[in-house]
């Protein structure tokens, strides 16, 4: 049996039985039959549920991700209005105290 073929096995998420099996089938030495194909379809079965199930998983944390990214963008905005509206009323307001200055001194100098 190659220990590095069952270890590469394991790691890739087929299980130990399996993968002991499969490493064994696939020794040259040993004539392979049906139940030797078999294995191997189930362990091909393994790591395509496996990589889905990661797949999925990974699309459920992208779409998490996206969730508080529009949040926070959504909050960035908002802030972003309040600071312009802020500053509209302070600009406004300047201008009144300007004009009426100008007004009070423009009346008192004539």
């Amino acid at each position: 049996m190659s220990k590095s073929l069952y270890e590469e096995l394991k790691r890739v998420g087929i299980d130990e039985t399996l993968a002991y099996d499969v490493s064994l089938s696939l020794d040259p030495d040993h004539n392979a039959s049906k139940k030797d194909i078999l294995m191997l379809q189930e362990a091909i079965l393994q790591v395509q549920l496996t990589t889905e199930s990661r797949y999925h998983e990974l699309k459920h944390e992208i779409s998490e991700v996206r969730s508080d990214l529009h949040k926070e963008i959504a909050g960035v905005r908002t802030e972003m209005a309040s600071l312009s509206r802020q500053f509209w009323i302070t600009f406004g307001g300047l201008i009144t105290t300007i004009m009426s200055v100008f007004f009070v001194n423009w009346y008192f100098h004539q």
